[in-house]
């Protein structure tokens, strides 16, 4: 009873992502009290009922009753003590063993669960599971472990934990689902058994293991993992965190068993931690990777705890899929939190993060990689609401007196011979901030000892960024001889060309430092061991559409390239181009002693405006250094405090003579805000600036308006006649103006119903007469062209009507309906 008070206090006080500390000091408070009384006891619910043998620390389990290539065992408790076994002694045509708890105790787990021949072990217990340090595998086939309240049926008959009754078992044929009761009790691990020495791909204790291409599953409410690993070589490993009556499929593939979510609308909690310095870790890597699948209501990642498969062989990998309704958080001093990957010939597993909010912060990363032949798994993630990545992991390196920084990151990497994968990013807000990154790049690596670096030959992978409201890049890491940028990159240090950059979103805010960066560049200050510097590969395409791109504080649209053609950049823009303080857009190429030419830029507003204030040194450049300058293309309404400038301007704005190294002949050294595309050392090799404006000033400044009033410049006249020698303002039109603005609007004059006009031409030629009509112009090309005649005169029938004459008999004036008013003489 205390211990229940005590767990329901704790669960009351901490937060949804600090609740599972209270879960987890509980589940060993729970553990140690049911280890005094573990033991397996069978109860006397089926036909044939289970039997328990003792033979020093191992039980051994016979009888059960069964049903084609199904046994079944029903226990009133099933728990093993530390150093205990627990032999299922089946036949080994058994395909599966399915057993469950029928008491009200939880199953404690510290020992080793076997079985013979290739049997699937299923096992529910409504009450809970807690898997030990010591809990271990020595089975054939998949292990599905489940909180359950039963067992379903493809024929639609139960095998319950709470309902005993037997009768519709006999006509059962293959599992089909698990359903859940009133209550969705949890399941903790904490295993790092590690039988014959066994370890994981990374070299950690195996902990809960089954065969290769086999399921390891656990299916409950709350899942914890804390300091316990799983591992299914080349098989699959299923986290299932559901609520209350839920209703839970099973599938059979060639790869085992797995659980499917769909139609379920309760989800519980997952969390994956370190336990006293010990990291969780969850691998599926085989011969051809794995598949791993997490599903809950909240996913936490934290520590150096890491879920992975790696392609190990020739095999096509799987996937790895975390799906969260609410939430999938990644906390890490620096570890890859979530991997996939190939060393092989295979290609990668894909990964897909499915959530409402996927936060990456303090170091945690997230990679698909390639160190082999076979390409990196695609890398997806579609968050209805925000992906939000924050700062990383920060050291000093006392050997060398330096700070080192692992970013928090999503990144995408090719080490050698295969391609990355790609990655894409659906969701309506994306921010990164101090020092974070997405990233997808062909590194090569590096060897410390020699310092050597070997360039890699692998393609880089894509980047696209779909952001249906904004985009958020800011800030960076400043330590001792070390600076990161946020930002969005794909370059490549080797052969390899840098994949292409695509933003979509509405605005796209890059400040403080930060990056959008397309390029290929050399790794400074290594040897390189197989690779000509001069032979790197291109850096990729830069394209962005949005509605507004605001770049602040030396934030950057970058395309580099050490040699080759600079990549392109392909900005549309709906409304507003803004460049603050020291911001960029350069697409430039080479540097001293490598070739290269510049890359082109073109920036489409075509219902907008380009606004850089003219003393804040923002450039736009498509620069080459030795090879030919790119090509700059600017279609805008108006562009406002920036101008393009040629090489000529840049000599003479800086004062430099012809045979000052080039390396100076830079815009960016002029506090102006510049658009250049020019070859720094060939002035014959110079690239187009080419403006296309509404206006012919494209250097336009805002003005200040005067404050001080002018004087008023009136006529003081109130005669009706026009004075000798004064202007005359006349507006002629329907119904005229009013002598002075006291007066309402008269309109004496009368509109006859056609109007007809007469096209000017030859008067000899059949003319077109324009006829018309309310809402419709017609062409009548049966009437004979006539002579136009001024009218000088007017009459007025006895009905009352004016007419326009060429010649009058008589004139009448025509007096106004309303009088003037009288101006007052002096």
């Amino acid at each position: 009873m205390i211990v229940s008070q005590a767990c329901i206090i704790m669960n009351n006080i901490f937060s949804s992502g600090l609740r599972f500390l209270g879960i987890i000091c509980c589940g060993v408070i729970a553990l140690r009290e049911n280890f005094a009384v573990a033991q397996v006891i069978p109860d006397t619910t089926l036909p044939n009922n289970s039997r328990v043998e003792s033979i020093n620390n191992s039980k051994i389990i016979n009888g059960g009753t069964q049903v084609e290539s199904n046994l079944f065992h029903s226990f009133e408790e099933f728990s093993i003590p530390i150093k205990n076994r627990v032999y299922f002694n089946n036949q080994l045509d058994i395909q599966n063993i399915i057993s469950r708890v029928t008491g009200s105790k939880i199953s404690n787990i510290d020992g080793l669960i076997k079985a013979n021949g290739a049997a699937n072990l299923f096992f529910i217990n409504p009450n809970g599971i807690v898997f030990g340090n010591n809990a271990e595998l020595n089975i054939g086939g998949s292990f599905i472990a489940s909180t359950a309240s039963s067992l379903n049926f493809a024929d639609g008959s139960k095998f319950s934990a709470t309902d005993t009754k037997f009768q519709q078992v006999l006509k059962v044929s293959v599992p089909e689902g698990l359903q859940f009761g009133t209550i969705a009790n949890p399941i903790y691990l904490t295993s790092q058994a590690s039988p014959d020495s066994k370890t994981n791909s990374l070299g950690y204790a195996v902990g809960l293991q089954v065969e290769p291409g086999k399921t390891l599953a656990l299916v409950g409410g709350d899942i914890i993992l804390s300091g316990g690993n799983l591992t299914a070589p080349g098989g699959r490993i299923e986290l299932l965190s559901v609520g209350s009556d839920s209703n839970v499929s099973l599938h059979f593939s060639r790869k085992g068993w797995y659980a499917g979510h769909e139609g379920i609308q309760n989800f519980q909690d997952i969390q994956i931690s370190e336990r006293t310095k010990i990291p969780s870790f969850l691998d599926a890597s085989g011969s051809g990777g794995g598949s791993i699948q997490l599903t809950g209501r909240n996913i936490l990642i934290n520590g150096d705890s890491s879920i992975f498969t790696t392609t190990l062989g020739s095999d096509e990998g799987g996937n790895l899929s975390v799906t969260a309704t609410e939430l999938v958080e990644l906390i890490s001093n620096g570890g890859k939190s979530l991997q996939v990957g190939t060393e092989s010939m295979g290609n990668a597993p894909s990964l897909t993060i499915t959530t409402k909010k996927l936060v990456i912060k303090d170091g945690a990363q997230v990679e698909t990689y390639s160190n082999g032949l076979g390409s990196g798994g695609r890398l997806t993630i579609n968050a209805d609401y925000s992906v939000e990545l924050w700062r990383g992991y920060s050291f000093k390196y006392i050997s060398i007196d330096r700070d080192l920084f692992i970013p928090s990151a999503i990144l995408s990497s090719a080490y050698t011979t295969g391609n990355a994968g790609e990655v894409i990013i659906n969701t309506f807000l994306l921010s990164i901030h101090d020092g974070a990154r997405v990233s997808t790049s062909s590194p090569g690596l590096y060897l410390a000892t020699s310092n050597q670096y070997i360039p890699a030959s692998g393609q880089g992978g894509n980047l696209t960024v779909n952001a249906r409201d904004s985009i958020e890049l800011a800030g960076g890491f400043y330590g001792k001889n070390n600076s990161t940028v946020s930002g969005l990159f794909t370059s490549t240090q080797g052969t390899g060309n840098a994949g292409n950059l695509e933003l979509n979103t509405q605005r796209l805010i890059v400040r403080d430092r930060a990056s959008v960066n397309v390029s290929s560049e050399v790794t400074n200050n290594s040897i390189y061991s197989s690779t000509d510097v001069n032979n790197i590969g291109s850096s990729g395409a830069l394209k962005v559409q949005a509605s507004s791109i605001i770049l602040d504080n030396q934030g950057k649209l970058i395309s580099e390239s050490v040699s080759g053609r600079g990549g392109n950049i392909n900005l549309q823009i709906h409304d507003l181009l803004l460049m603050r303080r020291g911001s960029q857009i350069p697409a430039s190429a080479g540097k001293l002693e490598t070739p290269g030419d510049g890359g082109n830029i073109t920036i489409d507003v075509p219902t907008g405006f380009i606004v850089a204030p003219p003393q804040e040194n923002n450039d736009i450049t498509a620069n080459a250094f030795s090879g030919s300058g790119g090509k700059v293309q600017i279609n805008a309404i108006s562009l406002f405090g920036t101008a393009p400038r040629s090489r000529e301007d840049l000599v003479r704005k800086l004062k430099i003579n012809n045979g000052t190294n080039p390396s100076v002949l830079d815009p960016d050294s002029l506090p102006t805000s510049d658009i250049t595309a020019i070859s720094q050392e060939n002035p014959t090799l110079n690239g187009i600036v080419n403006i296309n404006t509404l206006d012919d000033s494209i250097n336009r400044t805002p003005i200040n308006l005067s404050t001080k009033l002018v004087e008023q410049k009136l006529s003081q006249s109130c005669r009706t006649d026009v004075l000798i020698n004064q202007s005359q303002f006349v507006i002629t039109g329907r119904g005229g103006l009013p002598i002075n603005p006291l007066e309402p609007i008269r309109s004496s004059t009368i509109l006859e119903p056609d109007w007809v006009s007469v096209e000017r031409g030859d008067s000899e030629s059949r003319q077109d007469f324009l006829h018309y009509a309310p809402g419709k112009i017609n062409i009548d090309s049966s009437r004979d062209p006539m002579k136009i005649v001024e009218a000088i005169g007017w009459v007025r029938s006895s009905k009352g009507d004016l007419y326009l004459v060429a010649n009058t008999p008589f004139t009448k004036t025509n007096t106004p309906r309303f009088q003037s008013v009288s101006c007052r003489r002096d």
